[in-house]
C-alpha cells in the first residue's frame, strides 16, 4: 500500500533491516488510497458509492466507487486541504458514515462504518487530529513543502531535503514537513536523525498517525523493538484496520519474543498489498521457523519469494530453504 495509511524507503531484511518508502506525489495534486470496513472490522465485500466533498466551496461533490473489496483511490486532491467522505447507510448492517480527513501524499484512509444500533456521531478525523485541521501552515512553508514533494518525485532528494529544512525553519509547527524530512533521513539510514525529527513532529501533534507509524518503523531499524511497539499500538488504537501498522507491529513483537501476538498481526498483514504484504510473509516465515513449524515457514517464504524475488532477502531465504531441504522450485 505500493500502499500507507503514513512512506518511502521500505525494505526490511530478515536479520538486519532497511526499507523502501515510495511516494506518488506531485506539485498540484495528491492521491490517497483507502478501504471501507464493516462495523465488525471485516472489509466490505461489495461495491459502494462514496461522496467526496472538499472544503473548497467552488468544488462540487464527487462520487467514487469502491472495488469489490471495499478499496478505493481518491485522485486529484489538493494537498493541505480538508475533505469529507460520506457513505450512505444500507439500513441493514451499517449507518450513514462520514469521515473528515486531511489530504496528504500517499495517505491511507480507513473508513470504519458505523453500526446501526449506535447513534451517528459528527465527522471524525481520518489520518490527522482535529487540532491540525484548524491550522494552515505558513504560506511560504507550504510552497517549499510542495516543491520538496515534487523534487522527491523526480529523485532530487538533496534539494528536497534543503527545502523541507527551510519549510521547518519558516514554520516550526509544520508536522508534515518534519515527517517528510524524517522519511528522507530513513532513506539514507540516518535513523537517529529520523527519530529526532519524528519526535519533534509528535511534540507538536501527539496523535499524528504518519509520524507515529514512521517512528515505529524507525525504532525497529534501530533494534529497539519493544519501544517501537508503543507508537505502532497507538496508530492501531486510532486506525485499527491500517494493515501497514499491523505488519510493523508484528515485526516489533516477533523481535521482542511476543510470538503469539506477533502472529496475529502478521497474519492480518498478509491482506495488505505490495511490499507490506511481502514483509508480512517474510516475518511469518521467520516466526514459524523459530517455533519449529517448518512446513508453515516454507509455505510463508514461498509466497514471499513470489512477491519479492529479486531482493537481497530473497537470496537469503532461498539459501535457508535449501539448508532446510526445501529448495525453491
Amino acid at each position: 500500500m505500493k500502499n500507507h495509511s503514513a512512506i518511502r524507503f521500505w525494505r526490511l531484511v530478515l536479520f538486519g533491516m532497511g526499507f523502501l518508502l515510495l511516494r506518488d506525489v506531485g506539485w498540484a495534486q495528491v492521491s490517497m488510497q483507502g478501504q471501507v470496513f464493516l462495523p465488525t472490522g471485516d472489509p466490505l465485500q461489495e461495491v459502494v458509492r462514496l461522496a467526496l466533498k472538499s472544503d473548497d466551496p467552488r468544488r462540487d461533490v464527487e462520487f467514487i466507487f469502491t472495488d469489490g473489496q471495499g478499496r478505493f483511490i481518491l485522485r486529484g486532491l489538493a494537498p493541505l486541504r480538508t475533505y469529507t467522505l460520506t457513505i450512505e447507510g444500507d439500513g441493514r448492517r451499517y449507518a450513514t458514515t462520514t469521515v473528515t480527513f486531511y489530504a496528504q501524499p500517499r495517505g491511507y484512509l480507513p473508513v470504519n462504518l458505523l453500526p446501526l444500533e449506535k447513534k451517528e456521531v459528527p465527522p471524525r478525523p481520518g489520518t490527522i487530529s482535529v487540532s491540525r485541521l484548524r491550522r494552515d501552515p505558513d504560506k511560504e512553508a507550504a510552497r517549499l513543502y510542495r516543491e520538496a514533494l515534487e523534487e522527491i518525485e523526480k529523485g532530487k532528494l538533496t534539494s528536497a531535503e534543503e527545502k523541507l529544512r527551510r519549510a521547518i525553519k519558516r514554520d516550526a509547527e509544520f508536522v508534515e514537513a518534519y515527517n517528510e524530512l524524517a522519511v528522507l533521513q530513513m532513506g539514507k539510514k540516518a535513523y537517529a536523525e529520523a527519530e529526532r525529527l519524528l519526535r519533534q513532529a509528535l511534540e507538536r501533534e501527539p496523535d499524528a498517525l504518519h509520524p507515529l507509524l514512521n517512528l515505529g518503523i524507525c525504532l525497529n531499524h534501530l533494534g529497539r523493538y519493544q519501544e517501537a511497539a508503543t507508537p505502532l499500538r497507538r496508530v492501531l488504537e486510532r486506525s485499527p484496520n491500517w494493515l501497514t501498522a499491523h505488519v510493523h507491529l508484528g515485526i516489533a513483537l516477533l523481535e521482542s519474543d511476543e510470538v503469539l501476538e506477533a502472529e496475529s498481526h502478521l497474519i492480518r498483514g498478509t491482506k495488505a498489498e505490495g511490499l507490506e504484504r511481502a514483509l508480512a510473509y517474510l516475518y511469518l516465515g521467520k516466526l514459524y521457523a523459530q517455533t519449529g513449524q517448518i512446513p508453515k515457514a516454507v509455505e510463508a517464504w514461498s509466497v514471499y519469494l513470489q512477491m519479492d524475488p529479486h531482493s537481497p532477502n530473497a537470496e537469503r531465504i532461498r539459501a535457508l530453504l535449501a539448508q532446510l531441504g526445501y529448495p525453491p522450485k
